[in-house]
C-alpha cells in the first residue's frame, strides 16, 4: 500500500516524533511512502524522513500556491495512492474536498494529538470535525481526545484511539552507567535529581517550574535539578534562575535526542506542569527510563500516568503547592521512588511499545482503506470542491506570504515590491528582531485580546504588502 502523509512541518517536536515513528513503522511492514510538507520553514527532520522514503517534498517554494491543489491531485495519481494521511495540517484539511472529488478512490485519514480551546475553537481536532463527511477514519492519540469529539458531534464509529508508545529497547536505562553519568554531573548516588524536559514555551509552563523548585530549595530539601530545552520562555527562566535559592538548578538549553536519554538515565523525577497536553512525549520516554512523573493531570495524561507509577496534579489554584507537596513526600522517600520508578517502565513494556503502535496503526489504516469503508463516504459537488481548492490556495499564499515578512525559507526577497511596502516590510523586521522575545510570549498567550490584535496586524501587514496591483 502506498500512503501519502501531509503534514506542515519536518521538523522537531512531538507530533513531528510520532508522524516519523509511524513512518518507521509502517514501512518495516512494506508499506510505501509519499511525504508532503505544507508550510515554509527549515525542514531540519527531512533527513530523517528520507532515510525512509526518497519521496519527500516542501510545498513552498517548490510549488506556486495557485498550483498546489492540482500538485497534490497529479501526485496521488502518478504515485497510486491508496491512503492519505493528514497530520496536523489546516491545507491539507481545506483540500480535502477537490481531493475526494478527484480521487474518490482514496482513502482519507487524519491523526490528531491534542485539542486547542483558543485555537479554531478546538484546534485541529475541530476541523477534523468540520470536514468529518470527507473523512473515512479520525485516530487519535488518547481516549480524552476521542471522547471530547464525541462530545461535539463525532461519530464513535469513525474515530479510534492509537497511543504514540515507545522504543523500550532504546529508551532503558539498563544501557547506561548511571553512576558514572552522575558523577560527570557533579551529583552524588543519594541526591535526587528532578528533570524539566520539553520547549521552553508559555503551554509547558517552564517559570512555574523554577518557582515549584525554588520552594522546595526554600524548604531546605535536598535536590538537584536540570532544565532540557529552548524557546521563547528561555530568557525569563534564566533571570528567574539567577535567585540564590536556585544554585543547584541548571538550564542545559535544547540537547541531541542521545544526551537526553543519558540524562534521565541519571534523572529519579521528570517535573512537567503543562498547561495543557495530548499525552507529552516526554512522559513515555521518562517512564521507560524508569522516571517518575509528577506531571499535570490533562488531557490524556492519566491514560499513561497511573497512581503506582506517577503523581498527576490536576490544574487548580493552589495546584503549585500540591507539585510542591507532591516531589517533597517523592524526594524524602527513597524506597518508594525506586518502586515506582520499576512500576513505570513495566507499565511501558506492557502496554506502550513501538511495536503495539505499528500493529495498531496499521490494523486501522488498512480498515479505514477497505474499498467497503471508502464507498460509503459521499463524493463533494464540482462546486465544493472548487470551493476547497479556492480555500486552500488562499492558506498557501498567506503561508507564503508570512513566510516573506519573517524571511523563513528563503522567501525575504523573491518578489519585487515598490519602495513603500518594501520599506514597510524593512520596519517590520527589524521590530520583530528587536521585540523577538515579547512577540513570543504575547503570541502563545492563547485568546489574550492584545495577543489576537497583534496577529491581526501581523496578518493585514502582510496581505497588504504582497497584495498584487
Amino acid at each position: 500500500m502506498r500512503i501519502l502523509l501531509v503534514t506542515p512541518w519536518l521538523t522537531i517536536g512531538g507530533v513531528d516524533r510520532i508522524n516519523l515513528d509511524l513512518t518507521r513503522q509502517l514501512t518495516r511492514r512494506g508499506y510505501q511512502f509519499s511525504i508532503v510538507a505544507t508550510v515554509p520553514g527549515q525542514h531540519e527532520w527531512r533527513p530523517l524522513f528520507e532515510e525512509l522514503t526518497p519521496d519527500v517534498v516542501t510545498l513552498h517554494p517548490t510549488v506556486a500556491p495557485e498550483r498546489q491543489p492540482a500538485f497534490m491531485r497529479d501526485l496521488i495519481r502518478s504515485r497510486s495512492i491508496q491512503t492519505v494521511l493528514v497530520s496536523n495540517s489546516q491545507f491539507g484539511y481545506a483540500l480535502l474536498p477537490y481531493l475526494r472529488f478527484h480521487c474518490p478512490d482514496v482513502a482519507f485519514i487524519d491523526l490528531l494529538h491534542m485539542e486547542e480551546p483558543y485555537w479554531l475553537d478546538g484546534g485541529y481536532p475541530r476541523l477534523s470535525l468540520n470536514y468529518a463527511v470527507w473523512i473515512n477514519l479520525s485516530i487519535t492519540i488518547s481516549r480524552h481526545l476521542r471522547d471530547w469529539m464525541i462530545a461535539r458531534g463525532g461519530d464513535p464509529a469513525r474515530i479510534e484511539v492509537c497511543y504514540a508508545n515507545i522504543d523500550v529497547n532504546a529508551w532503558n536505562p539498563a544501557h547506561f552507567d548511571r553512576a558514572a553519568l552522575r558523577r560527570s554531573l557533579g551529583i552524588t548516588d543519594e541526591m535526587p535529581l528532578i528533570l524539566f524536559i520539553g520547549r521552553l514555551v508559555n503551554q509547558k509552563r517552564p517559570r512555574l517550574a523554577v518557582q515549584i523548585l525554588r520552594e522546595l530549595a526554600r524548604r531546605g530539601i535536598a535536590f538537584h535539578a536540570l532544565i532540557v530545552g529552548d524557546g521563547p520562555e528561555r530568557t525569563a527562566v534564566e533571570r528567574l534562575l539567577r535567585d540564590p535559592w536556585l544554585r543547584n538548578v541548571r538550564l542545559t538549553g535544547a540537547l541531541p535526542v542521545e544526551r537526553v536519554r543519558e540524562i534521565m538515565a541519571a534523572g529519579d523525577v521528570l517535573l512537567l506542569p503543562s498547561a495543557r497536553e495530548g499525552i507529552a512525549l516526554v512522559l513515555y520516554e521518562a517512564m521507560a527510563m524508569g522516571l517518575v512523573p509528577v506531571a499535570a493531570d490533562v488531557g490524556g495524561q492519566r491514560e499513561l500516568v497511573t497512581p503506582d507509577c506517577g503523581i498527576l496534579i490536576p490544574p487548580s489554584r493552589n495546584e503549585e503547592r500540591a507539585y510542591i507537596a507532591a516531589l517533597a513526600d517523592l524526594l524524602r522517600d527513597p524506597v518508594r521512588r525506586a518502586a515506582m520508578s520499576a512500576r513505570a517502565r513495566q507499565r511501558m513494556i506492557d502496554h506502550f511499545r513501538i511495536d503495539q503502535f505499528g500493529e495498531r496503526i496499521e490494523m486501522l489504516i488498512q480498515r479505514a482503506s477497505d474499498p467497503a469503508a471508502r464507498s460509503d463516504r459521499p463524493i463533494p459537488t464540482e462546486g465544493e470542491a472548487a470551493r476547497s481548492a479556492a480555500d486552500a490556495i488562499n492558506l498557501a499564499r498567506q503561508s507564503q506570504n508570512v513566510a516573506r515578512l519573517w524571511q523563513v525559507g528563503g522567501y525575504a526577497d523573491d518578489v519585487p515590491l515598490p519602495p513603500a511596502r518594501r520599506a514597510a516590510l524593512r520596519i517590520m523586521r527589524t521590530a520583530r528582531q528587536r521585540l523577538r522575545p515579547w512577540y513570543r510570549r504575547l503570541v502563545n498567550r492563547d485568546g489574550h485580546l492584545l495577543s489576537r490584535g497583534v496577529v491581526a496586524v501581523r496578518n493585514w501587514v502582510v496581505e497588504w504588502v504582497y497584495r498584487e496591483g
